[in-house]
């Protein structure tokens, strides 16, 4: 069984949409324990230091109020008010994290640039990374008017219908495992794109090259009880991910950060850095 959100870490900056996403953090599976951090985004120096401890104040004051209903779900709230020392919001996020020894950031991602289409803010791109572990990315366009069929969809059943791409890399291999040993996990489509090909027949043979190797994953989730469709695209992974999600109506798209191929063998894929970018869906990224 996977333990990914028994501790999770929770930045906030009291934002509606940061209050959206907290909505959901008591419906992941097997969660425990939240820590509840806030950011201060300046130092308390000089003659500005009494205006800074008003603020505080009045951070530690909403950061108590926002315990107190994570409490009435039954989870275990720790309080965190951390000033940036030099560092960017992202990495005191991240350097939290650590000392937290959190199994999990969850975030609310702010970015509004509809016009270049990237939908994540600078702080969630820092943590993205940055970040050695899981990260879960709730979407802004998605929790900002979270209620009645959409909440149940992405608070409540964020796990019923998961999208898993795949270069057949170990690391996508593994981030199938990890996904379909989630508790309550419902269904899950496995997709692969091909973006590369120099002839028509090279092309027809990395498609039945890819049914196959889906088609045994599939057989492989069906062993475990975890019912799953299989999709062959043609075409830029990062397009074809982000299409696939809309019109598979997924819940969460669910995918390495590392990776060969597509991926990239790098830290953060770019590949998945501009699926998160770019994807309406909440997104769950593992390390």
């Amino acid at each position: 069984m996977v333990l990914m959100f028994t501790r999770v870490l929770f930045p906030t900056d009291f934002s509606e949409h940061a209050k959206r996403a907290q909505d959901c953090i008591a419906q992941l599976p097997g969660i425990h324990e939240v820590v509840l951090l806030h950011v201060a985004e300046t130092e308390k120096t000089g003659r500005e230091r009494w205006v800074e401890g008003a603020i505080e104040k009045s951070v530690m004051r909403t950061l108590k109020e926002e315990k107190a209903l994570l409490e009435k779900n039954g989870l275990v709230v720790k309080i965190r008010i951390e000033p940036p020392r030099a560092r960017s919001v992202g990495q005191a996020i991240v350097d939290v994290a650590a000392e937290e020894e959190a199994t999990v950031i969850v975030m609310s991602a702010r970015g509004k640039n509809l016009i270049r289409g990237l939908l994540l803010g600078s702080v969630s791109s820092q943590v993205l990374r940055l970040a050695p572990i899981p990260l879960l990315i709730m979407r802004y366009r998605v929790i900002e008017s979270l209620s009645g069929v959409v909440y149940q969809k992405f608070c409540q059943m964020i796990l019923s219908k998961v999208l898993c791409p795949t270069d057949f890399s170990t690391f996508s291999d593994q981030a199938i495992r990890t996904a379909s040993d989630i508790p309550g996990i419902g269904s899950m489509v496995l997709l692969h794109v091909i973006s590369r090909g120099e002839t028509k027949e090279e092309i027809l043979e990395n498609e039945a090259h890819a049914i196959k190797n889906l088609e045994e994953s599939r057989e492989s989730l069906e062993k475990k009880g975890v019912p799953a469709t299989t999709i062959v695209r043609r075409g830029s992974p990062t397009d074809e991910i982000n299409h696939v999600a809309e019109e598979e109506d997924v819940s969460l798209i669910c995918m390495s950060s590392y990776g060969r191929g597509w991926f990239e063998d790098l830290l953060v894929g770019s590949t998945c850095t501009e699926v998160a970018k770019n994807t309406t869906r909440p997104i769950l990224i593992l390390r």
